[in-house]
């Protein structure tokens, strides 16, 4: 089950909001940012996606080294997925069973939709969402003009 209730605010709002309920505030943990190293591991499907979301990622502001796992991750459920959709376009969507006990739904569908929920959970962690975008603020000290406008 997923975290319940709104998603907190970065240190910095919060200072310029206040404190109005008086609560205190979590602690909160933070890594420097960067830019892990590509796995050497990964397929090409895989590598090709991590070469399209990295740069924008790092440009962002989101990245970090420690992130190297989950992007992995994400990338290698992406190259699954694509492997799946393939499988699934080029042949038929219901199989016969071995047994001959009519139709069954082709083996490919459980890839492809536990290929999709991986990649959808860790896109929302990785801000590749339009939806966690949205919910993001910009990292403290990104004074770059490029960048305005896409996480507000």
């Amino acid at each position: 089950m997923g975290t319940r209730g709104p998603v907190g605010q970065p240190e910095h709002l919060r200072l310029l909001r206040g404190n109005p309920g008086g609560r205190p505030a979590p602690s909160r943990v933070t890594a420097p940012p960067g830019v892990p190293e590509a796995p050497d591991w990964l397929e090409a499907e895989a590598r090709a996606e991590w070469d399209r979301i990295v740069p924008d990622l790092d440009r962002l502001g989101v990245l970090a080294k420690v992130d190297r796992a989950a992007l992995s991750t994400y990338c290698a459920a992406w190259s699954k997925f694509v492997e799946a959709e393939r499988l699934l376009q080029s042949d038929d969507l219901v199989a016969e069973r071995r047994a001959g006990n009519g139709p069954a739904k082709n083996p490919a569908w459980q890839i492809w939709r536990e290929a999709a929920t991986t990649v959808a959970a860790l896109a929302k962690e990785l801000f590749i969402t339009p939806n966690a975008r949205l919910r993001a603020v910009k990292p403290e000290g990104d004074d770059d003009d490029q960048g305005d406008g896409i996480l507000d």
